[in-house]
């Protein structure tokens, strides 16, 4: 009768364990780190399920982009950056099963842009704009 108690410590210790080794796993969500040739009379377009952007602008010609996701469910945040034609666009997508979590992970993007670079952005979270000089930007929530 002993030993079954002690089994029994013995699997619940290892299952806790094994709950904080995987939610400590997901705390840690996508990365992305991408920079881009700007091409005149393109669109920097970022579109985010959640989270904040803060935008800035620069002499240079290169749009450079930083998008990370923290926190609890932030494994299940995902990043894709491409150019479609003269824009860059940029996407952070949750999948669905983020739903039913209380709180959403921590996502913030930065993106420094050409003065000349025109700028949409969607999302629910904060948007930081520093225009300097920006000729169009566009927000959304």
């Amino acid at each position: 009768m002993l030993a079954l108690s002690v089994d029994m410590r013995i699997k619940s210790i290892g299952t806790l364990l094994g709950l904080a080794i995987g939610l400590a796993a997901a705390a840690n969500g996508g990365e992305l780190d991408r920079t881009f040739p700007a091409a005149g009379g393109g669109t920097l377009r970022i579109a985010l399920d959640f989270g904040s952007v803060a935008v800035q602008t620069h002499e240079g010609s290169e749009i450079r982009l930083e998008a990370v996701s923290r926190g609890i469910g932030a494994s299940g945040v995902h990043f894709d950056a491409h150019v479609e034609g003269r824009d860059v666009v940029l996407t952070g997508a949750a999948e669905p099963w983020l739903g039913w979590l209380h709180s959403s992970p921590g996502v913030r993007v930065r993106a420094w842009v050409p003065r000349t670079c025109a700028v949409q952005i969607r999302s629910l979270g904060p948007i930081e704009v520093e225009r300097g000089g920006h000729p169009q930007v566009q927000l959304s929530h």
